[in-house]
């Protein structure tokens, strides 16, 4: 089980810095697209152009994915919104920096970036207008990076890309699974907690979930209070059980961290979840503020089949129509039990339910 988190984590943050060195890389390319040689030839045509173009990108791709990684989780503890804007300043300015620098002193390897004669000594340079220069279009990449790679994280992985190339501008009809979980007996925790403490334990949880996100492929499709949708494709959803094992997995986690929240909350939180498949239309929806929408009677569906867990004294719901394409592609060796037909809340036909056992 460490191997597999261990190899989850390097495939994200060699993604991370992958498409780090990409965008680096074009932010090079358009440097010296416009940049004229003698001969009036466009320089990005030159293959020593090309060459540094890319070695650049690479080495600022890992200079500045490096900085960012280490110091992103400290710039999410600072208390306050205005000093956390400020600490993001200084450390693309100190990033910005320390590039010039690097390439300064590496002059013979990168010399698309041309320092002549003049700046022999580096304080030269630095009262300079091209440091500026350079200073500025490092820091505005760098910022744009940042700002694109948090933007793609609040959407949800991939969703960004959707969006700038109008994937869902006009409806499309796709099968999918829908996953609810909810925290159980969450009316009897907000009292007791207050709803700071409260908030914090559902900030806790919803960060214990991200790794069995990861690992099963799914995405996050809302959070509503102390409900998270996850929703996947129905072949990728199906594949590997993983709507049914990153359920599995989030209440792994919650276990392993039980100390911290019995510690801090006086509690070990318990979720329970509904899973139903079907077919859905996905849409971008909204203008003052967008979104990619789901609508459709599979995701009322799953959510109704959430609601029914507290009647049957169950953890997991599933359908049985979902449940039978499972087995039809894989080996099942989880316990579950037949609930029977129910008719759910809003629904005039009744809907084939299972139950997942839990220890």
């Amino acid at each position: 089980m460490n191997k597999i988190k261990f190899k989850k984590k390097l495939y994200n943050i060699g993604g991370y810095f992958i498409a780090s060195i990409l965008i680096w890389m074009i932010a090079f390319y358009l440097l010296v697209l416009f940049q004229l040689s003698d001969s009036s030839e466009i320089s990005i045509l030159n293959t020593v152009s090309l060459k540094n173009s890319s070695l650049a990108g690479v080495f600022s791709g890992l200079i500045w994915g490096l900085i960012f990684k280490i110091t992103h989780p400290v710039r999410h503890k600072i208390p306050t919104y205005w000093l956390s804007v400020l600490v993001l300043f200084s450390i693309n300015i100190l990033s910005a920096f320390l590039l010039v620098y690097c390439f300064y002193h590496l002059n013979g390897i990168f010399t698309m970036i041309y320092f002549p004669p003049q700046y022999s000594k580096l304080e030269y340079l630095y009262t300079s207008k091209l440091f500026y220069a350079i200073l500025s279009y490092f820091f505005i990449v760098g910022t744009l990076i940042e700002i694109f790679h948090d933007i793609d994280r609040k959407f949800g992985r991939g969703v960004l890309m959707k969006f700038l190339l109008g994937r869902y501008f006009k409806p499309k009809e796709e099968d999918r699974i829908f996953l609810f979980m909810d925290l159980k007996s969450s009316t009897y925790y907000a009292e007791k907690l207050g709803h700071f403490k409260y908030s914090r334990l559902i900030q806790d949880c919803f960060r214990d979930i991200s790794s069995a996100v990861i690992k099963n492929k799914a995405h996050i499709y809302q959070f509503v209070g102390d409900e998270v949708v996850l929703t996947w494709k129905l072949k990728e959803g199906i594949e590997k059980i993983r709507c049914i094992q990153v359920f599995y997995d989030f209440n792994n986690s919650l276990e392993k961290h039980k100390d911290y929240y019995q510690e801090h909350y006086g509690m070990v939180p318990i979720f329970k979840a509904g899973v139903h498949s079907g077919k859905v239309m996905v849409a971008e929806v909204g203008d003052i503020k967008s979104e990619i929408a789901y609508h459709g009677d599979a995701i009322n569906t799953a959510s109704r089949i959430q609601s029914m867990c507290n009647n049957y004294k169950t953890r997991f719901l599933i359908s049985g129509d979902l449940l039978t394409s499972i087995l039809d592609k894989n080996s099942f060796d989880k316990e579950y039990s037949h609930i029977g037909n129910v008719l759910l809340i809003g629904k005039q036909k009744s809907t084939d339910l299972f139950s997942l056992h839990f220890n």
